[in-house]
């Protein structure tokens, strides 16, 4: 039974309560009330909480409630280890590492893509080599995360490898000096039929600029005459280099972006000379993947009805941030400024924002409507093929093993890789070794089956072997046939003479007869 006089005690500070809060609230508030109140909750919990914390960890999760209270879903409150983790895994397209892509087959982690110019390249290391050792250690049964994180680290130092050829038996030993590696912003350029110049832009670093400016050059001189950019699934980057890009199309004198703060609001323009004649006609991708300084670029393009864009709303990510450092190595890292559009568009969705959320409508330079709700809502709507319900049902059991799928699919493209020619297919036989290996790793697939799950199994079969066996180039021509969103962008261009044209064109497809 409870002591009497605990019982009394908890009474009295249970009624004294209202008391207390209600003085504060009726009373006028100020910063230093509001101070008195934070360090007198403090000095409880430290002195009267029965599961207390020490000092230092009570003052740290104070700041970063804080900062969860700012309702700034870009903001955090990192440690020095945690920000050396956040910083390299930020760092997307410029790190310190060997320039190297690798893929974990059959419990080993073997490399997939050497990046030209890298260290690994330049020390011969090849497609398929398997690793052994990295640094001290060696890498039986280690994860590719667990091999990056001994790979990547501080430019100028080294990391010893030890790594076997595919098919060979002697393991041979490399020093790889770490380097920043910067991923090419266009891995390849495809003429497509129609004079259309196909150009993926899949992020925006220290040379984007420079490269999409190389990439329009070499397809005029392929005989290009229409332009298809692509921004899909690009999560951004630098924002000076989309605003030099940018120039490329537009007016070096228009301003390709506004940057509100708290305080001010600056204009940003590039200095390129146009890469193409305005008349060129030219059409983006985009998709819920495009965000930041891909939205920048689409939305600059939209607004000065300099392209057509194509495809599904973007991300709607249109806010930059602005780190901070604080004592004892501590990073504090906020939202400082908006991103708009040159007519005035906020890039950023409101918190909760969907595309079934109400829009407000702005113009475009040439009078055209736009969506005005966050992000960039495209000229022309389509959407990706949906899968029938049965794919849908095994999309998801797989999903809910990815990690084990993407092993199996990788183990079969790397068998497979050899025999891949132009009229490849995957045969039955394939798809029914792939259901035996998944079921042999636990993965029942429900039944019964049929074509739009067979379908949809050599899809994934296809993608994995082909992205072994080939090119990026020679790749995305054998899917493009599958790809709405680009098939609507090129009969759309191909129709277009000229930029004016070609933004009509999805007009008088509306009024076109039985449309």
């Amino acid at each position: 039974m409870r002591p009497s006089g605990l019982r009394r005690t908890l009474t009295l500070a249970v009624a004294a309560v209202p008391l207390v809060a209600g003085g504060f609230v009726l009373g006028r508030r100020t910063p230093e009330a509001g101070s008195r109140i934070f360090q007198s909750v403090l000095d409880l919990v430290q002195t009267q909480a029965v599961d207390s914390l020490d000092p230092d960890t009570l003052y740290i999760r104070a700041a970063r409630g804080l900062v969860t209270q700012l309702r700034d879903p870009y903001a955090g409150l990192f440690s020095p280890k945690d920000f050396a983790s956040f910083s390299r895994n930020a760092l997307g397209n410029r790190y310190g590492g060997v320039g190297l892509r690798i893929v974990r087959i059959r419990g080993a982690v073997e490399v997939w893509r050497v990046i030209p110019g890298s260290p690994a390249a330049a020390a011969g290391i090849q497609r398929g080599d398997r690793f052994v050792q990295v640094g001290d250690s060696a890498v039986r049964g280690w994860s590719t995360s667990q091999v990056s994180d001994v790979l990547t680290g501080t430019p100028g130092t080294a990391v010893h490898v030890v790594l076997q050829h595919r098919g060979g038996t002697e393991p041979y030993a490399v020093d790889l000096v770490r380097a920043v590696i910067t991923a090419p912003t266009v891995p390849f350029t495809v003429l497509l039929s129609g004079g259309v110049g196909y150009v993926p832009i899949v992020n925006f670093s220290d040379h984007s600029a420079d490269d999409v400016a190389r990439a329009l050059a070499g397809l005029e001189r392929q005989g290009a005459t229409h332009f298809l950019l692509d921004l899909r699934d690009n999560p951004g980057g630098s924002l000076e280099q989309v605003v030099e890009m940018s120039s490329l199309f537009i007016d070096s004198a228009r301003l390709a972006v506004r940057v509100r703060s708290r305080e001010e609001e600056d204009s940003l323009s590039g200095r390129r000379a146009a890469a193409l004649a305005a008349a060129v006609p030219l059409a983006v991708l985009v998709d819920s993947g495009t965000a930041s300084a891909s939205e920048i670029l689409a939305g600059a393009l939209q607004d000065y009805d300099r392209a057509l864009v194509v495809g599904t709303d973007t991300y709607g990510k249109g806010v930059a941030q602005g780190t901070f450092r604080l004592p004892d190595g501590w990073i504090l890292k906020l939202t400082t400024a908006r991103w708009l559009t040159p007519v005035g568009r906020q890039l950023q969705r409101p918190t909760g924002g969907s595309a079934a959320a109400p829009r407000v409508v702005a113009h475009s330079f040439g009078g055209r409507a736009l969506a005005a709700s966050g992000g960039i809502v495209p000229d022309v709507l389509v959407f990706e093929d949906t899968l029938p319900l049965s794919a849908r049902t095994i999309a998801l059991a797989l999903g809910a093993k990815a990690t084990v799928v993407g092993d199996l699919l990788d183990s079969i493209a790397e068998g497979e890789a050899g025999r891949v020619h132009a009229d490849f297919k995957v045969s039955a036989q394939l798809r029914t070794d792939f259901v035996r290996r998944l079921h042999d790793a636990g993965i029942r697939l429900p039944e019964p089956s049929d074509s739009a799950v067979d379908a949809y199994l050599d899809q994934l079969l296809d993608g994995r072997i082909t992205a072994f066996a080939l090119t990026d180039s020679a790749a995305f021509v054998r899917h493009a046939p599958g790809d709405p969103q680009l098939r609507r962008a090129l009969a759309l261009l191909k129709r277009a003479p000229t930029q004016a044209a070609l933004l009509e064109a999805p007009l008088a497809a509306d009024r076109a007869p039985g449309s």
